[in-house]
């Protein structure tokens, strides 16, 4: 297995978060989004197809005998 060891550069990475944070309140003062669709799209789970899940087991076992 080949793998890639990377270093997180911390004050990077805090300054992508805060220019992040900048263009969201630029886009909500200039009224370019609302804040509930800012909201769905900083949400960690929106770019999943949530609808397209189906829970079959739980620990190994099947929730139904139709599973």
């Amino acid at each position: 297995m080949s793998y890639r060891v990377g270093v997180l550069d911390q004050d990077a990475r805090a300054r992508q978060k805060q220019a992040g944070r900048d263009r969201d309140a630029a886009r909500l003062r200039s009224g370019e989004i609302s804040r509930e669709q800012l909201t769905r799209e900083n949400d960690f789970f929106s770019a999943l197809p949530i609808g397209t899940f189906r829970i079959v087991s739980v620990g190994g076992r099947p929730l139904s005998e139709a599973c």
